[in-house]
Parts: C-alpha cells; structure tokens; sequence
C-alpha cells in the first residue's frame, strides 16, 4: 500500500485527486493539504510515502516544502505536481532533490503509473519536461567534454598526470609545499620535488607563471 499525502491550494483540485488515486486498491490517502506549512505537518505526522506537490501555494510555496521534506525527511518521495513547467521551476525542484516533475495534464492512469514508478525508487518526468533539462545538460556536458580533452592533451604534451594538476591547482590556491603535502598526504619533500619536475615540464621559471598555466589550460 503506497500512503499519499496531496498538496495544492485549490480545494477543488486535490479532493479529485484523492478520489483519482483512492479509486487504485493500491493507494491510501494520508493526507491534504492546502499550502506548504500544512504538508509539512501531516508528513511528521502521518510519514507517507510520496507526496504530490504543487508548486504555487500561499503561505509557504512547494519548493520550500520540498527543501524541507527532503530535509527532515528524506525517505518521503516528492513528485511536484503543477501547471508551471517552466525552465527555472523545474531545475529548482531537480535541485532541491525532486523524485519527479509532473504537469496537472497528465491523465489519471498515467499519475497512478508515475506514482508506483516513484515508489520504486525511479525518478519521473514527462516528455516536455525533460527536454527542458536535456536543453540545460547539454551544453554543460559538451564544455566538460571538451575541458577533459584539453587536459588529457595537457597530459600528453608535458606529461602531467592526476596528482601534478592537483598540485597546480593547490599552488593557484596559494598553498604552501607543506599545505599541498597535507591535502595530498605527501612528505613536503615530495611536493617540492615534484613541483621542480612540473616546472621543467612545462618550462615554467616560478609559482606564479604556474598560476597563469593553470588558468590558461583550465586545470582550474
């Protein structure tokens, strides 16, 4: 039995929600709430399962329920539930931890899916939702992408491996040899001797061109 509580300020609304989802033998209503003080209170109380979220809700809003829930109490799932399928809204909810984002379109069998999908521990989303986020990601992945290539380049041209770029951000940071040997766990000899060997590598004369080698090939 999956225990549901439903939040969203239209009373209208959520009672035909409840009544959607009790009709499924596999769901309980624990609960309704019309703002995001109220859900709080029958989540310590009751501890359902999921939650069904709006986002718009006076008093306080869904995102700031959601922050909360997931705070408090993490094992509750959090699907929102709205007519706001905006860019930001639906990156603030991923963000704030959101185990699924759905718009009030959806037709009643398919939320009874999304729900047990959810409880199974899957995160759901519909089509034009997630192509906001794919829209968002790309961009990030690709200048990852490209930024590792770039340091794998590094590597082959002069040589560096995993531990020197971390010395050279450390360096950038303006550590000192015994500072770097205490992140890195390294004798403060061994840091001085390797910071020597980044230097003849790279044909650098001091720190400070490090810092500069370090920003121009994005190491950090």
């Amino acid at each position: 039995m999956i225990k549901i509580a439903i939040a969203d300020d239209q009373v209208l609304l959520r009672e035909m929600l409840s009544m959607v989802l009790s009709s499924d033998s596999g769901v309980e209503i624990a609960g309704l709430a019309g703002n995001g003080e109220e859900i709080l209170d029958i989540c310590r109380e009751k501890k359902p399962d999921i939650v069904l979220l709006d986002i718009k809700m006076p008093v306080r809003d869904g995102v700031f329920a959601l922050e909360a829930i997931k705070k408090e109490m993490p094992h509750i799932k959090v699907i929102m539930l709205t007519t706001f399928g905006d860019e930001r809204n639906v990156l603030e909810a991923y963000k704030k931890g959101a185990n699924g984002y759905i718009l009030k379109d959806i037709k009643p069998p398919m939320l009874i899916k999304a729900i047990k999908c959810v409880f199974e521990g899957l995160f759901v989303m519909q089509d034009e939702i997630a192509g906001l986020v794919r829209k968002r990601i790309k961009p990030s992945a690709s200048k990852k992408a490209n930024e590792l290539e770039a340091l794998e380049e590094l590597h082959d041209e002069y040589g560096l491996d995993a531990i020197d770029r971390k010395i050279i951000r450390l360096l950038a940071d303006g550590k000192s040899n015994k500072e770097i040997g205490e992140a890195l766990n390294y004798s403060e000899g061994s840091i001085k001797n390797r910071i020597t060997r980044i230097l003849t590598a790279t044909g650098l004369k001091d720190r400070t061109q490090i810092a500069v080698f370090a920003l121009q090939n994005n190491i950090i």
